[in-house]
């Protein structure tokens, strides 16, 4: 399954905010790599799910690809317990995430909203732009693993950044935004 048609899927239908009937959002822990196919029969069975996606650089594969922001979980709305079996016994599904015995606490509508609010007309939630000028950062991978530095500027269209590093002289240094993460 290809990384558009998961986005294609995300949402399923009436999605409206304003709605009147009894049903919540839960967590639904799906089996390993499977979000497409649980996304795929939710919508097949009128199921609203949420699935936020976001955009990761797999190192192995040396590109950047569309993936679950949560992998191995989605977001369901449905009334529970009237249908619990329905989710339960979707194809993709593992469980329905709870604690202990109690029955599944429900994701309350704030938090979707916010995720929703946090993503781009493309349904990606952007976690490159939390990097800003004047953040100390920590490169992840390449020669510098584990240094530290200061980023100058910040190119998102290209996903790279400018960052400053003391070490026995002031170095900048230009690499894709992959290559750091936020101290």
């Amino acid at each position: 399954m290809s990384d558009n048609q998961i986005q294609k899927v995300s949402f399923g239908p009436n999605e409206d905010t304003g709605r009147t009937d009894l049903s919540c959002w839960y967590v639904v822990k799906t089996k390993l790599r499977e979000e497409s196919i649980c996304i795929e029969e939710f919508a097949r069975k009128g199921i609203p799910v949420f699935c936020p996606m976001t955009k990761e650089y797999r190192l192995r594969r040396r590109r950047t690809e569309t993936v679950p922001l949560f992998p191995g979980y989605v977001f369901c709305r449905f009334t529970y317990p009237d249908h619990y079996y329905d989710v339960k016994w979707t194809r993709g599904v593992s469980k329905l995430v709870k604690f202990g015995l109690d029955d599944p606490p429900p994701v309350s509508e704030p938090v979707i909203e916010f995720l929703r609010s946090q993503m781009n007309s493309d349904g990606i939630i952007d976690r490159t732009s939390e990097l800003k000028p004047g953040d100390p950062v920590r490169f992840r991978t390449g020669p510098f693993k584990d240094l530290m530095g200061t980023i100058l500027s910040c190119d998102t269209a290209q996903e790279r950044i400018v960052v400053l590093m003391e070490l026995l002289y002031q170095a900048k240094v230009e690499v894709d935004s992959y290559h750091v993460e936020a101290v």
